[in-house]
């Protein structure tokens, strides 16, 4: 018989749990994840579901990992009445971050609402995940992918979990929606990213319509942090673990147009609407200001090379 956390894993993320099946059985799993995506029970429960595969899935070890008592599987949430994960919670986990998995192949964290790490718990927690001190595997997990500090963010690679259990109020979220609206970003990436001043039109004519709720424009700020995510990973990791590897040709040519430096200064930009979004500012200006600061953080480098504007480029998309 099933644990309930498999269960609940199986019945909201078919397609997701067979993807890291596969990715078990070819030994090609990542050693730090981001799961993004509403129901904090749901995602706890596919996390568990994962620990259970990499530990060894019998049933002694579904019931230590349930009752959070498996040596090698470490669970870390808020301690309630507090709503944010504290600096000592991190340095808890201290000696088990320096020690290798007794029982296991690897040992497991799980961090749940990390989006409430403090700036304190975040650099006590960056150091670990930079340098493992042996096979690790963290999964770390957010309702808001936006709320995450960039630090962590830009450091794991994002998975977006959407319950296979939707109303039918998500229609607009799936099939012909998505294919077309991740095909606006990619266009307006490509354009903002070759600093052409087409981009700032293209924010109001092709995408503003596009996003009709707080929903779509949402998973639209998710798709285009990963975008700029992608861009500083690229080369670093196997292609097929990019968010978007279909896009490796526009990668590829920024990564010889542009030093790393200038990257990671345009995808700060990128990563800094998280604050404009609390202030009483439209969409529609914050994605118009994202546009002129990319450009200008990668202006300075482009004066030295022949900018996008005079080089041939056959058009991606």
């Amino acid at each position: 018989m099933l644990p309930d956390f498999a269960t609940i894993a199986q019945k909201n993320y078919p397609a997701q749990l067979a993807h890291f099946n596969d990715l078990l059985q070819q030994d090609k799993l990542s050693h730090l994840y981001l799961f993004v995506g509403p129901s904090q029970s749901a995602k706890l429960a596919f996390s568990r579901y994962i620990a259970w595969q990499v530990v060894h899935a019998d049933e002694r070890n579904a019931l230590r990992i349930t009752e959070n008592e498996h040596p090698d599987v470490h669970i870390t949430a808020p301690i309630p009445p507090a709503t944010s994960l504290k600096v000592a919670q991190i340095r808890d986990l201290t000696p088990e971050f320096v020690t290798t998995a007794t029982e296991s192949p690897r040992k497991i964290f799980i961090l749940d609402a990390v989006e409430t790490l403090t700036a304190s718990a975040a650099n006590s927690l960056l150091k670990f995940i930079e340098e493992p001190s042996g096979p690790q595997l963290i999964m770390m997990l957010t309702e808001n992918m936006s709320d995450v500090l960039p630090t962590i963010r830009s450091r794991a690679q994002v998975v977006q979990l959407a319950s296979a259990i939707a109303s039918d109020d998500d229609g607009l979220m799936d099939g012909d929606w998505q294919k077309q609206t991740q095909l606006v970003l990619f266009k307006w990436f490509e354009l903002m990213m070759q600093r052409r001043i087409e981009a700032f039109a293209f924010v109001q004519t092709k995408i503003i319509s596009q996003l009709n709720d707080t929903k779509q424009q949402q998973l639209f700020l998710n798709w285009l942090h990963e975008l700029a995510r992608d861009t500083i990973v690229y080369g670093q990791i196997p292609d097929e673990r990019l968010a978007f590897p279909n896009l490796i040709g526009l990668y590829k040519t920024l990564r010889q147009r542009y030093d790393m430096y200038r990257l990671v200064k345009a995808s700060d930009e990128v990563f800094a609407d998280d604050k404009l979004r609390k202030v009483n500012l439209s969409l529609q200006a914050r994605l118009e200001k994202m546009t002129l600061d990319v450009i200008i953080a990668l202006g300075n480098k482009m004066q030295q090379q022949k900018s996008f504007e005079n080089q041939e480029t056959g058009t991606l998309f």
